[in-house]
């Protein structure tokens, strides 16, 4: 099966204030005043090669009792979606249609979110763009069975699972199967990671994060360093990891202002 991310969502609760975030650290580094912007559900982050949407979080008891997802969750195009949705239904799987936007929606083993569009019919390729400021890396779904997940993926979605990589020194990171695996797109580690919750990773680590829980979007720059200096010249707190995880890939973490964790990294040749 021939697949792409094609958008990232990303649950926030103050619009207005994560559209200032974001938009310093990926977009413009201008804080706008975005007018009206109470009467808005989404904001979309320009400057990448994919679709990077904000979705403000509603009290479901007052909002009809419509689902929403707490998590960042990811927008998959597929190159045969009718093949899905037979494989869903002779699995007896639940899913929901949004007609609007022509996709459906299915809640994986470990109850993460993932959107389904057409692969022909979506907007991945007018974003790619080599001047682009950000690019996708991978989006990390905490799941808590992994091997669950992983047949779920494998069995519905039809995709194949890869292998993980290790870097030449890893850092204290359990990369055995029922902990970690991962759907790739190529040969860096770009993709879909399933992980397990470690609670003892961020000390073992010495990091100030810990990105086994509650999953991330991890996005790819040019130049890491600058980039590290940009946040802390703001006061935003971050972990440099640097190469402990995947070979060749510097990898830093930092919060949002509801408290998502980030991730953002720079391929290192």
């Amino acid at each position: 099966m021939k697949w792409e991310v094609s958008k990232i969502s990303i649950p926030v609760f103050d619009l207005e204030e994560s559209i200032k975030f974001y938009n310093f650290i990926l977009g413009n580094d201008i804080e706008t005043k975005i007018n009206d912007v109470d009467s808005l559900d989404e904001y979309f982050v320009i400057g990448g090669n994919i679709e990077l949407c904000l979705y403000k979080l509603k009290n479901q008891l007052s909002n009809n009792r419509i689902l929403q997802s707490r998590r960042t969750f990811p927008t998959l195009a597929l190159n045969d979606l009718d093949l899905i949705v037979k494989s869903l239904k002779d699995g007896g799987i639940n899913y929901s249609i949004n007609e609007y936007e022509k996709s459906i929606m299915i809640q994986e083993p470990g109850l993460n979110f993932i959107e389904l569009v057409n692969l022909e019919t979506s907007k991945t390729l007018s974003y790619r763009e080599e001047n682009n400021k950000w690019h996708f890396h991978h989006v990390n779904l905490e799941c808590y069975d992994v091997r669950s997940s992983v047949n779920f993926v494998s069995q519905y979605l039809k995709m194949k699972e890869g292998t993980w990589k290790a870097p030449i020194e890893l850092g204290e990171v359990n990369i055995k199967s029922n902990q970690l695996a991962i759907f790739n797109l190529d040969d860096n580690h770009s993709g879909i990671h399933i992980n397990k919750a470690d609670f003892t990773f961020s000390s073992r680590n010495n990091f100030m994060h810990n990105p086994t829980i509650g999953g991330h979007p991890a996005f790819n720059v040019k130049d890491i360093k600058l980039f590290i200096k940009k946040l802390k010249s703001s006061d935003i707190a971050v972990t440099d990891a640097k190469i402990y995880a995947m070979p060749n890939i510097h990898q830093i973490y930092f919060f949002d202002p509801s408290a998502n964790i980030i991730e953002v990294n720079q391929n290192i040749n």
